[in-house]
């Protein structure tokens, strides 16, 4: 989309996933924006109108690859993509394909992915729910060494915490 001179807008996709991060952006070649590089999609990136994905109603975003190879589609779909950082920035590109500024226009974690592998267009979507989601959700895990040493082994910090809360310690004195 053309803003006005040679200046033009674009949308760059940034999804982090355990095999490196996937970086597109809706132009052609590759540039380089907050020490990430974003290799150019064109008009086989499209991102879809945010609508609800749940039953709060809390709008949802999609990402669309189309024209791709089978054989990425099938690796994509190997790959352990829920709960994955996916955030959508939109560009302000110069008249020689640079990018100007750049702010974030959507961030979300990655959801759903479903793929039509057909001949004729094979596709990708990939379904994402935003952030605020998170807030929501309840993870069971209370200040006990136990817990403490499922997420982190080794790591002796809540040890104390049974022997100190009955304490009584004078202060003042």
């Amino acid at each position: 989309m053309e803003v006005g001179g040679d200046r033009t807008l674009g949308l760059l996709v940034r999804c982090r996933f355990d095999s490196g991060d996937v970086a597109m952006f809706t132009g052609y070649g590759s540039v380089t924006w907050d020490g990430v590089t974003y290799v150019g999609a064109g008009q086989a990136l499209s991102i879809g109108e945010a609508g609800a994905t749940s039953e709060d109603d809390i709008p949802g975003l999609s990402i669309t690859l189309s024209g791709l190879d089978p054989e990425v589609i099938a690796r994509a779909e190997l790959e352990e993509f829920q709960r994955r950082r996916v955030t959508v920035l939109l560009g302000l590109f110069d008249g020689e394909g640079q990018i100007e500024t750049a702010d974030v226009l959507w961030e979300g974690i990655a959801d759903t992915m479903e793929s039509d592998d057909s001949p004729d267009a094979a596709t990708t979507t990939l379904g994402m729910e935003p952030r605020s989601m998170e807030l929501g959700r309840k993870y069971p895990f209370y200040y006990l060494p136990e817990d403490q040493q499922r997420r982190f082994p080794g790591d002796r910090f809540f040890d104390l915490v049974q022997a100190i809360q009955n304490r009584e310690d004078t202060w003042g004195r």
